[in-house]
């Protein structure tokens, strides 16, 4: 650890996939948190690593022309939004160069087409859903940067209007409660901003809260649900779906604690980017991996001859199943399986598809290569959060007679390093 009493003068030069700016300094490489490429700055070092270090900003000598003002009053304190220092488009152009160098850099790929980025269409309120944590003083907030420390906040302005407007009520709902409360989600609905609120408990449901839950939503008119969930147990008051608008003319209702995406528009754009490459008609026998609620496969499922989707998670399954039927979508063949278990049973059957989604967790799809490559299909869709795990697993589906054609970064999370990718893979 070096001293804290000294300081030195480091140029940045780019982002890292982090909250860090990257600059060097006697050869030697230093990320340094709330930094812009361009910024002289002075730094502290703090922590030593065997190749490189990691400062803390101290003061700007010359600021960067890519640094802006932020509206946030707790930007530097909350670890949520890390880059709102830096100007959209240079954001926007730091994503795209993460997912290419980790292309080449860990997939070792050439020869495709990397797109421009599809920027968001809202750099702030754009989140339909926040999550933050709850300490033992039902203090609500978002830990501090590589800390567990709460920073309480009364707003976030990443969060939609109607989502920020009701952190006050969640705030005084979880003030009601006897359950230990860990964690609580805002959740909009598209349906004229209603909300439902969700609370992951530590341990069981206190029987109390059943009436305190009542009596909130009675004096809350415009708040449309509570969840409370924990291991092995949930139960909900009023209603506790949200729903999801994810194409024209076609609605779901989602279990407010299941995955959907936070940026409504970005993943409407999303969702037409992945019909447009896929070009699915009524020839298509299409399998989706990781299919959540189906996002992707009610939109699919209307231009396609069939669809199979596997997903892990039993309530998204039953979310899916209900929603193709109030769809009139009856050509979706929900599988609720572990998704390598079930690429084997796939395979083992010799079943066939012409194109197969895939929508991994951040973990990605490791191993999955061998099964997916049996499957014959002559496209695989890929969307990624992870740049590094989309990688890999493109590498491997490589060796296995695909070839990465063509990489779309589409940009969902403003303001923080977060971006997903579309990627395309064809039968050799």
């Amino acid at each position: 650890m070096a001293s804290t009493e000294s300081t030195v003068i480091v140029k940045i030069d780019s982002l890292a996939y982090g909250p860090y700016g990257v600059g060097r300094h006697e050869g030697r490489v230093i990320l340094v948190p709330l930094t812009v490429p361009g910024d002289e700055a002075e730094i502290r070092i703090v922590e030593e690593k065997s190749n490189y270090a990691v400062g803390e900003l101290v003061g700007l000598v010359r600021p960067s022309g890519q640094r802006q003002e932020t509206p946030c009053p707790y930007v530097g304190a909350c670890g949520g939004c890390p880059w709102q220092p830096i100007r959209y488009e240079a954001q926007l152009s730091a994503k795209a160069k993460t997912v290419e160098e980790a292309l080449r850099r860990i997939g070792k790929l050439d020869g495709f087409e990397l797109l421009p980025i599809l920027p968001s269409p809202q750099e702030y309120r754009y989140r339909r859903r926040i999550r933050l944590h709850a300490d033992a003083d039902k203090r609500l907030g978002f830990h501090r940067a590589f800390s567990h420390q709460l920073i309480e906040v009364d707003s976030c302005l990443i969060a939609t209007p109607s989502a920020d407007r009701h952190l006050a009520h969640a705030r005084e709902w979880i003030g009601r409660l006897k359950s230990q409360i860990i964690e609580v989600e805002i959740v909009e609905s598209d349906a004229g901003g209603r909300v439902v609120l969700v609370g992951k408990v530590d341990g069981n449901i206190i029987p109390e809260d059943d009436s305190a839950n009542t009596r909130f939503l009675d004096s809350h008119g415009e708040i449309q649900g509570l969840v409370l969930f924990g291991r092995g147990c949930r139960r909900a008051w009023g209603q506790g779906k949200v729903l999801v608008d994810c194409e024209d003319g076609l609605k779901m209702d989602v279990d407010a604690e299941a995955f959907i995406q936070v940026n409504r528009d970005g993943n409407r754009r999303l969702v037409r980017e992945l019909l447009e490459w896929g070009e699915f008609g009524d020839q298509d026998r299409v399998l989706e991996l990781y299919s959540g609620a189906g996002n992707f496969t009610l939109p699919v499922a209307r231009r396609a001859k069939a669809i199979v989707a596997v997903e892990g998670y039993p309530r998204a399954v039953e979310n899916g199943r209900s929603n193709s039927q109030a769809n009139g979508l009856e050509n979706i063949r929900w599988v609720n399986s572990h998704v390598p278990r079930a690429a084997k049973q796939l395979r083992s059957r010799r079943e066939s598809f012409s194109k197969i989604i895939l929508n991994p967790p951040r973990s990605g799809a490791k191993g999955l290569e061998d099964d997916l490559a049996s499957l014959g299909a002559e496209k695989i869709f890929y969307v990624s959060c992870n740049p590094s795990t989309l990688a890999r697993d493109l590498a491997a589906l490589g060796k296995k007679s695909y070839r990465t054609t063509r990489i779309r970064p589409v940009d969902l999370f403003p303001h923080t390093f977060h971006v997903e990718t579309l990627a395309e893979m064809v039968l050799r």
